[in-house]
């Protein structure tokens, strides 16, 4: 229960903080985008593991400003297994199309973490966005329960 409400004031920290930092931003600047997510793919640095390396999923995403999108949704993940998560992602650098930064949420499903429950996590997020197709790219990292990976997640625009 404390790990919950410490993981969900985490995310309203990130939420706060990067909606402030767009705060200074003229109004009719920029206007909302809402992406269909639709899962996608993943290499890991263990290959030798047999994990499934095709991520089906559905899931929505919410760009509020240049900077700030929010993220919902689940897949089947590399352990074969659902995942269902909500993240906050905060690109600060862009060239482009492609934007640069990080994803920060809550997910489950991997029973090598909290036995398959909630856990926060966190990663280098690079985006695409086109004018109707998207892809984001993010980088796992080694860890003691988790092998690290490369994802690539596709996307296309609604509104």
């Amino acid at each position: 229960m404390v790990t919950r409400f410490l993981l969900l004031a985490g995310l309203l920290l990130c939420w706060s903080s990067a909606a402030l930092a767009d705060a200074d931003q003229p109004a009719d600047a920029f206007k909302s985008e809402l992406w269909v997510n639709v899962g996608g793919f993943s290499t890991h640095f263990n290959p030798n593991k047999n994990y499934n390396e095709s991520n089906a999923g559905v899931g929505l995403e919410y760009r509020t400003s240049p900077t700030i999108s929010f993220m919902a949704g689940s897949y089947y993940n590399s352990v074969r297994h659902t995942t269902t998560y909500a993240a906050v992602n905060w690109q600060p650098y862009s060239m482009g199309d492609f934007k640069v930064g990080v994803a920060a949420g809550v997910m489950d499903g991997y029973p090598g973490m909290e036995r398959g429950g909630t856990f926060f996590a966190a990663l280098p997020l690079v985006t695409y966005e086109g004018k109707l197709f998207g892809v984001n790219f993010g980088l796992i990292p080694d860890m003691p329960k988790v092998n690290g990976a490369v994802m690539a997640q596709f996307k296309f625009r609604l509104k």
